[in-house]
């Protein structure tokens, strides 16, 4: 793969995963924070932290999805369409987000961001770290999940 290629899909996956990263790292903050100040517990501030960041990203994509689908499903009859659209957009969902999700919050991100506090300080520096590395691993498959989907999606049918 030459430069302008390899440039060209890091700006498409920054496009795509930018503002969801955003919101996910702000609620992800501002729940492990509230939480970890009113607990002074590492394990429920890192649960709260889990929460803040699920919200914050998969509110976004959900809305995405939804809102791109209700817009490629518009002539279709009310009730056709919202069926159409919230079944297309769960399965780009769970085709794109769910291998990475199962490994990411079975195995990765639940440690990361409990051990990883515990280790540098200030609290909300140790867990960035913790949140930015689990966030490396997560994005490798849920790339992977995305490009698997536009594949899916590019074929033409027989």
């Amino acid at each position: 793969m030459d430069a302008k290629k390899v440039n060209s899909k890091f700006r498409e996956w920054f496009k795509r995963y930018f503002i969801a990263e955003c919101l996910g790292t702000i609620l992800s903050l501002c729940f492990a924070y509230i939480a970890y100040s009113q607990s002074h517990s590492y394990l429920i501030a890192a649960g709260a932290g889990f929460i803040g960041e699920g919200i914050g990203f998969y509110g976004y994509f959900i809305v995405s999805e939804l809102l791109f689908n209700r817009r490629k499903y518009r002539n279709l009859p009310s009730l056709k369409r919202l069926s159409k659209v919230i079944s297309r957009s769960g399965t780009d969902l769970v085709i794109e987000f769910g291998p990475a999700e199962v490994i990411d919050n079975i195995l990765i991100r639940p440690f990361l961001m409990f051990y990883v506090p515990q280790h540098i300080e200030p609290y909300a520096l140790g867990f960035i770290v913790g949140k930015f590395a689990a966030d490396i691993i997560f994005y490798i498959f849920a790339i992977c999940g995305y490009e698997f989907k536009k594949r899916i999606y590019s074929k033409p049918k027989a």
